[in-house]
């Protein structure tokens, strides 16, 4: 009997220590399955961002090999334009050399 009294003495006197520490160690408990829970979620967030990171760099790939085949044409046109042109200029050329001839024959002639 006495010592169920000194039991429920040492309970009053400590009794708020103890439920102090319970509370304690709950707390610890409840917070760190949150942030279990808040680092699954940031690590499956961190996953989708890589995802759609991987899959806007493709599509910027396949924009970025679309514009090369583009240039690649436009300077393939460019340069058949530009021969083009040139043999034109080469047949004005000779054209007008041969009409500069016809002219300095005729003027010879008067």
């Amino acid at each position: 009997m006495e010592e169920l009294k000194e039991l429920s003495l040492a309970l009053f006197q400590y009794g708020g220590t103890v439920i102090m520490a319970v509370l304690f160690i709950i707390y610890l408990f409840l917070d760190r399955k949150d942030r279990k829970e808040k680092e699954v979620e940031e690590k499956e967030d961190k996953k989708q961002e890589r995802e759609a990171n991987n899959a806007i760099l493709k599509e910027l790939s396949v924009s970025n090999r679309n514009i090369a085949e583009s240039l690649n044409l436009l300077k393939t046109s460019m340069d058949n334009t530009n021969n083009e042109f040139k043999q034109h200029d080469e047949r004005a050329i000779k054209s007008f050399q041969n009409i500069h001839e016809d002219l300095l024959i005729l003027k010879e002639r008067k």
